[in-house]
This record gives structure tokens, sequence and C-alpha cells, in this order.
């Protein structure tokens, strides 16, 4: 292997749908370059949850297109399953209301239809849930979630059927440019590899590495967050459900686990665990869903959130190169952006532009030009 035309580094799920739209439309010599195994950075540690109920018009809109991209995954992609069973935002104080009453405008007005809900259709959305404090919510019906690693697995086997070349365990310790172009990968184990057509940057922190070595400093920090799963519960909870004031969550996957975040702030890049997660968790997500008491804790992670000043991905072109891509600073959303991020990147490595005017606002020049958006529904 001493030359590839289409080089992508990192295997998580932004690589897999990069490289599964690259081959459907007639992209050929496609490679991807995984040091360890395809999931094994943010995309096989977060909760799986998809939604389109942001608060900046970007991350709306294109998640509307990523969730109609989901549902195509779900038909066309056998093992992936999008459940779309909805986000429950369940709001405390009549402020947080107002300001999702505000929010719910802004999805309307972009063609994702969340509404205000009380008691009532809480009771009907939610019956299991102990309302307590809770004085209204905002549902998301179009959102849901698919389980991470079945995603990985199914896009794997899929990728292969499409010829694509996958090689994990395969790590690529530095880039080779020259003339404004990505010219070569050291790949360890393998040597130099030149690059063709495109080379794609898709490997989570070690994105910011590797640029580092030609000269861009991206803009990424590494924030840790704590995860934890039950065993197997009785079922009784579909949509993701988040309480809004302490930034907890809980959605039941397709095991019947429960995933229970919350925000536990610990210093960056530290990926150490701490004991205070599990209580915090458990004794906020209780109050709600007792049900959580009665099963057994089976295991706790950490992942990160790959934080941008503006909370949104960097997507596109490295600035000053024409054929050297990346894609990082998702926030904890690149899991459910993946489908549309993949599209767009596909769309700019054969036709040389995206396809929708809302990926080129999330251009990696955007913070030089003095552009930056704002995203505040960050939790977990």
């Amino acid at each position: 292997m001493n030359k590839v035309n289409i080089a992508i580094v990192g295997g998580g799920i932004t690589a897999l749908s990069t490289a599964y739209y690259l081959a459907k439309n007639g992209g050929e010599d496609i490679h991807i370059f995984e040091a360890k195994y395809l999931g094994y950075g943010s995309t096989g540690r977060c909760a799986g949850g998809i939604r389109a109920s942001f608060t900046s018009e970007v991350h709306v809109a294109l998640m509307r297109e990523s969730i109609n991209e989901w549902k195509k995954w779900s038909k066309d992609i056998e093992g992936i399953s999008f459940s779309q069973d909805g986000y429950l935002w369940i709001l405390t104080d009549e402020e947080q209301v107002r300001i999702h009453k505000e929010l719910m405008k802004l999805h309307n007005s972009l063609g994702v239809n969340t509404r205000m809900v009380y008691e009532e259709e809480l009771k009907e959305i939610v019956p299991a849930m102990q309302l307590n404090d809770v004085i209204g919510a905002l549902y998301d019906p179009t959102a849901g979630k698919a389980t991470p690693l079945h995603a990985v697995w199914a896009l794997r086997r899929k990728l292969r059927s499409l010829g694509v070349k996958i090689h994990e365990y395969t790590p690529v310790n530095k880039v080779h440019v020259g003339g404004g172009r990505a010219k070569s990968l050291d790949v360890e184990g393998v040597g130099t590899v030149e690059v063709g057509d495109a080379l794609l940057v898709a490997a989570g922190y070690e994105t910011k590495h590797l640029l580092k070595n030609v000269g861009y400093d991206l803009p990424i920090k590494g924030d840790p967050h704590h995860l934890m799963i039950t065993e197997k519960a009785e079922s009784f909870l579909k949509p993701l459900v988040i309480h809004k004031a302490s930034g907890s969550y809980i959605v039941q996957d397709a095991s019947g686990g429960l995933i229970v975040g919350t925000e536990y702030p610990v210093p960056e890049n530290d990926m150490s665990l701490r004991i205070g997660f599990i209580r915090k968790g458990f004794s906020i997500i209780s109050k709600y869903f007792p049900q959580v008491l009665k099963a057994n804790l089976l295991r706790v992670w950490i992942g990160y959130y790959l934080k941008t000043p503006d909370h949104h991905p960097l997507i596109g072109l490295v600035p000053s190169y024409d054929n050297l891509l990346l894609a990082t600073g998702y926030s904890g959303h690149g899991y459910m952006m993946a489908p549309i991020v993949g599209k767009e990147l596909a769309s700019l490595i054969m036709e040389g532009r995206p396809t929708l005017k809302y990926t080129e606002e999330l251009h990696p020049g955007r913070y030089e030009e003095g552009k930056y958006l704002e995203e505040k529904a960050i939790f977990g």
C-alpha cells in the first residue's frame, strides 16, 4: 500500500459515514486508518441520543437533515435501528418554560415540530415519571436514539461490501504537506502512504495533534464527561428525558439498561472516574424515576466532549489547503450529526462544495474571520 486515493484518519462514526457516502456515490480506493478499533473514541462512549432541538439555527437545520438520513440508514443499512422515541426536556421553573417556548418557535420555523407539554400530556408520554416539581416540558417527537456500537458494526459491514478498506490498530503518526496539499501519511507498521484526491482527519482529539504538525492550531479542548449504565431493567421509558436545571438525563437503551448522565465538571483531559458523579446522577434522576434505584449499576465510563469556542463543529477544508479536510469539535453531538456531516463531506470531496448553506457556516477558518455561532443546549 504505497498510495491511496482518499484517506480517512479516524474510525469514529463521522469517518464511517463519510466513507459510506463516498463509496455509495462512486468514490474509489477509500482507506480508513484507525489507531485502535472502530468506535473506540467518543462514538463508542456516547448515549446514542439523536435530536434537532438545539438553540442555534445551524444545529437545528443540520440535525433536521441528519434525522432524515438516520431514517434512511435504518432502511438501507442492515443492523442500524433508529427509534424515533423523542426527547423530553423537563422544566422546573417559569423562566425555563418561557425560554423553551421561544425555542419551540425557532424549531417550528425550521420544520422541527417540538411543542410544550404539561401535566396531562406528560403523564401520557412518560407514565412512569414522578412529576414532583415539574411544571412543564419541551417535547421533541422527531428525536430518538440508535445504539452506537450497533451502528458502527453495521457501517463496517456495509463499507466492506462497498469495497472500502478499513485498517484498525494502524495509527497515523504524521501528515506531510506541500504546495497547499496533503501529500502523504506516516502510517505505523506500513510506512509512507501517498495521498491522492483527499485526506480527511476525523480522529477526535488526535486531530489537534496531527494538524499541529502542518501548522494549524485547532481550537478544541477535551472536556471529559461521565456516563453510567445499569443492568437490564423492566421497560418503562421511551424518550430520552433531560432535567434542564441540572443537565442530567436518562435513557433506556436497546438492551434495557438505563443510561444516566449529569453535569459533573472535571479538569480538562482528566479521564479518571469520580465516585461523586454516581451519587449526583442517581440522586437527581431518582427523584423523577425511582425505578433506577432498583437496578444494579453495571458500568461507569468517561468520554470526551471535544469543545470549540462556539460549541459548533469545525467541518471542511483546513485553511490554505485544497485537499486536506477536518471534522471535529462537536461538543458532544458528533454521533447524532454523523449522517449529514458524512454526506456533506463526501459532497465537498467529490463535488468541491457541500450541498447545504449551513455546512458552509461551520468551515474551520470562521474564527479568523470573527464569525462565532452560539449553542446553549449542551448537557450531561
